[in-house]
């Protein structure tokens, strides 16, 4: 079920939101949960500037998906994100979708965009490994 179907759905994403905005850790990994998918969109115009939209999931235990997006630069050296959006709870063919309309609407490019497929490893502890190697800053979102 997506957030905006429930009663009241927009208020808990955003406050979730300003919640995050403020949290060092964008996704929290309980037991049984791994990442899911990380989706890169990066601008053209927005390069020089280090700019990012992200979108990381990872997979719930009931095999649900939580969400988040937001945007990522680096300033004067240091990364700073912001619009930080949760969604809770979406399904797989949900994501697909949500990713899909973002591409559309930002008229983003295949060279625009990068989809890192985590679901391959079996662990946590893999997925995150294969993100260092990666040289990825987002495993320092990841708790």
């Amino acid at each position: 079920m997506s957030p905006t179907s429930k009663k009241g759905g927009f208020k808990a994403v955003n406050a979730e939101r300003s919640h995050l905005q403020h949290n060092h850790y964008l996704i929290k990994i309980d037991k049984g949960e791994r990442l899911y998918k990380f989706y890169y969109l990066r601008p053209v115009a927005g390069r020089r500037e280090h700019f990012e939209y992200r979108i990381l999931t990872k997979e719930k235990t009931n095999g649900m998906l939580e969400m988040i997006s937001y945007n990522f630069k680096v300033v004067n050296g240091v990364p700073q994100k912001s619009s930080i959006t949760k969604v809770p709870e979406v399904s797989k063919d949900q994501l697909e979708d949500i990713v899909q309309n973002v591409i559309r609407k930002t008229n983003t490019s295949p060279d625009e965009f990068e989809e890192l497929n985590l679901s391959e490893f079996s662990t946590i502890d893999e997925q995150l490994e294969f993100l260092r190697h990666q040289d990825r800053v987002d495993t320092m979102y990841i708790t």
